[in-house]
């Protein structure tokens, strides 16, 4: 059998190698060149179990089952009938034959169902109609002198299905405004515009092959579609005028487009689930959609966005489905999203496998979870917007804003946006193995725990952390680990420990902060421990500071570090910050070293393997950093040496680490958010600007561009190295690169290109 491709490809071929004005293929039928009937008296028969009736209004109706039979020329039995004004052809018709309708010199307005399967050539030609829609069902489509001669047709939506536009379709359609060529068109004919009034036209990368003559007769002097494209060849060589842009409208209201980039132009009721497997950029521009599923293959690439001012665009699930089912790459910017509102166990965004990034929108789940990761691997990235379970109305605890599954063993990133439920837990799960690294947003539950922490896998805090709920902010299993791997620039938190109970409940009342260790001997930090007169937590963190060369002269004797002269920072009980977290049971910890130094200081580094976060050690107006270091720091021991020491003067700052995006001498979370946030104003129209040294270190890749792509090796490469502390390189980052990352279609992608 013939593929469907296969049969487009040997079409164009032909088109190329057989130059005849008119050349057409179609399946010749038994019911062909039937001879006309006489519909003097209104009724009669059009197919072997097809009827029609015309009533005193002019309303011609066409039902019963089957295929209308293929007329010849002038032996339709409607042609030339000036009291057909329109026509309705009910469900169960399959064929609309061809030459039915032609010259139906009154014929305005037809309404085709989604039974019809195929319609033949000169179907509507010398009507009178001014608009129409072909459902998408429309399989066979023979669109040679289609519309030819349709003088009042001012728009018309052909479906996904149609794969050559032949000769003559749209000839003498003076009125036609416009023709969105759909992307599975990839042959134009001769003449198929002449005799068209309208002046620009969008071609599709798709299509291979144009006539010269195509434009024949037409005023279209300018021509829309991608770089590099057939469409671009066309322009130059006829002279005519090529704007590159990959935007187009959608204006079906029965379906979705499953490639390209578009901006619906109407709300949309699509009966069936739709499979996406190319390169989408769906912008909802403010409307609504109403649809089962929306299926996003292991080959495709969906992105999602609303540029509506007041953020209305809507997708709704209509069944008892997952709304959106993702295989490889999920990317939403803004939109709302709403599961099926009846008893289900579907999610409403459900990750089968890949990686998904959010930046905003809003996602609803009712019975179920807003957003249930499923995928083995891959990177998810929560960046911005809402994630509400709502699940009062039926009273299941078990509805999680974000639900992670047993057989999640890749990386959740949580930097921002906010993640709620009502009566469940806002984060929750039973994975065999992941990570879950969280710096920002808010995680917030009404009854139960912000984030209910897993047994297995490793949790990561640093940052601004805000995690509340009724029961508390974190509940950590007993045995349980959670590690703090950066600097906490804030926290809003509670947390539970099933091996030492509620710990900011009221706890600063009965117990001083000497005898805290005594209750909770299980808990450690990179900083230390108390708790304040309102019963919260407070974690104290080394300050952070950089790297300096002091001079002079400086003297000390084996024991514990102090604050002495002037101290810039000390490690352990030294000069802190105090943020109000409340957080774990056993941190992970490393020791630091201590660097001895006399007169004009050098400065060094140690990089430890747990963790990000910056201690500093010193003594008497010299300081001594250890970047990238880690937990709570050991006594340092410091030593008087015998001889001098030359100044060196570190130079880092002036050579761009790769990766290291925000400057502050090391990779990390908050520099693969920076690289996505350029990614993102650069697609988004804005021009976001960020200095040479910037860009290089965000181009990871070293391909020239900043895209989603580098964001993702920053987060792998963090992940290894600092989370999971494998003694990994750039190199090994991108040994894994063709396994790693979906593939991306770069001329649909636009990217932050390098200065």
């Amino acid at each position: 059998m013939i593929t469907k491709r296969l049969f487009s490809a040997m079409l164009s071929i032909l088109a190329i190698t057989c130059p005849i004005s008119n050349f057409h293929i179609y399946e010749a039928t038994e019911s062909s060149a039937i001879e006309a009937e006489d519909i003097s008296g209104n009724t009669g028969t059009c197919g072997d179990s097809v009827t029609y009736s015309l009533d005193d209004t002019g309303k011609l109706t066409i039902s019963g089952k089957g295929a209308v039979y293929d007329y010849a020329d002038g032996e339709n039995p409607f042609a030339n009938n000036e009291q057909i004004k329109q026509v309705v052809i009910e469900e169960g018709i399959t064929h609309i034959g061809e030459y039915v309708f032609a010259n139906c010199t009154s014929l305005a307005s037809i309404t085709i169902p989604d039974s019809v399967t195929g319609i033949g050539q000169y179907a509507f030609s010398g009507s009178a109609v001014k608009s129409i829609v072909i459902p998408e069902s429309v399989v066979t489509l023979d669109t040679n002198s289609m519309f030819m001669d349709c003088k009042e047709l001012e728009s018309v939506v052909l479906p996904q299905s149609v794969t050559v536009l032949y000769s003559n379709a749209f000839k003498n359609c003076i009125k036609l405004k416009e023709v969105d060529i759909p992307d599975s068109v990839t042959a134009i004919q001769n003449d198929v515009f002449s005799g068209t009034t309208f002046t620009s036209l969008f071609i599709p990368s798709e299509v291979a092959m144009i006539n010269g003559n195509a434009l024949r007769g037409s005023k279209i002097d300018t021509i829309y579609g991608f770089k590099n494209s057939t469409a671009e060849a066309f322009a130059k060589k006829n002279g005519l005028n090529f704007i590159e842009r990959e935007e187009r409208v959608w204006k079906r209201t029965d379906s979705l487009p499953i490639a390209g980039v578009y901006k619906l132009a109407c709300d949309a009721d699509v009966k069936n689930y739709i499979t996406i497997s190319e390169m989408l950029d769906l912008d909802l521009n403010g409307h609504t959609v109403n649809i089962p599923e929306i299926i996003c293959s292991s080959t495709s690439n969906v992105i999602i966005r609303d540029s509506d001012p007041q953020k209305k665009g809507t997708i709704i699930c209509t069944e008892d489905r997952n709304l959106i089912t993702s295989y490889n790459k999920l990317t939403i910017y803004g939109g709302n999203f709403y599961g099926y509102d009846k008893k289900t166990v579907c999610a409403t965004v459900r990750i089968n496998d890949g990686s998904f990034d959010c930046y905003g929108g809003e996602i609803t789940g009712y019975y179920s979870h807003a957003l249930s990761v499923r995928t083995k691997d891959g990177i998810i990235n929560i960046m911005g917007g809402k994630m509400e379970a709502s699940s009062a109305d039926n009273g299941k605890s078990n509805v999680y804003s974000v639900w992670l599954a047993d057989t999640f063993a890749g990386t959740l990133n949580i930097t921002g946006g906010e993640l709620h439920a009502d009566l469940g837990a806002a984060v929750s799960g039973s994975p065999s193995d992941c990570i879950v690294n969280i710096s920002g947003g808010k995680i917030l539950s009404d009854y139960d725990y912000g984030f209910k922490c897993m047994k297995k896998g490793t949790v990561n805090l640093s940052g601004n952390i805000c995690m509340k709920g009724e029961k508390s902010g974190i509940y950590v299993p007993d045995g349980k680990t959670i590690n703090i791997t950066g600097a906490v620039t804030g926290a809003d938190v509670s947390v539970y420990a099933e091996a030492s109970g509620l710990l900011t409940n009221g706890l600063g009342k009965y117990i001083s902060a000497s005898t805290l260790n005594r209750y909770l001997p299980d808990i450690k930090s990179n900083g230390t421990i108390s708790v304040n007169n309102d019963g919260e937590l407070i974690i104290d963190v080394p300050v952070v500071t950089s790297t300096t060369a002091v001079s002079g002269s400086v003297t000390s004797t084996t024991a514990t570090t102090s604050a002495m002269d002037k101290p810039v920072t000390t490690t352990a009980k030294a000069t802190t910050t105090t943020v109000k977290v409340t957080t774990t049971t056993v941190m992970a910890t490393t020791t630091t070293k201590a660097t001895t130094t006399t007169a004009k200081v050098t400065t060094t580094t140690e990089k430890a393997i747990t963790t990000t976060i910056k201690a500093a050690t010193t003594t008497a107006k010299v300081t001594t950093t250890t970047a990238r270091a880690t937990t709570t720091a050991a006594p340092v021991t410091a030593t008087t040496p015998t001889e001098t020491t030359p100044v060196v003067t570190t130079s880092a700052a002036l050579v761009p680490l790769r990766g290291d995006v925000t400057g502050d001498g090391k990779v990390s979370v908050d520099d693969a958010q920076l690289t996505l946030k350029a990614y993102t104003e650069r697609i988004a129209g804005n021009d976001m600007k960020l200095t040479d040294e910037q860009i290089k270190a965000a181009d990871v890749d070293g391909n020239g561009e900043i895209s989603v792509e580098d964001a993702q090796w920053l987060l792998k490469y963090y992940t290894e190295k600092y989370v999971a502390g494998k003694d990994i390189t750039w190199d090994d980052i991108f040994g894994k690169k063709t396994q790693a990352l979906p593939r991306l279609i770069k001329k649909r992608i636009p990217s932050l290109k390098m200065r």
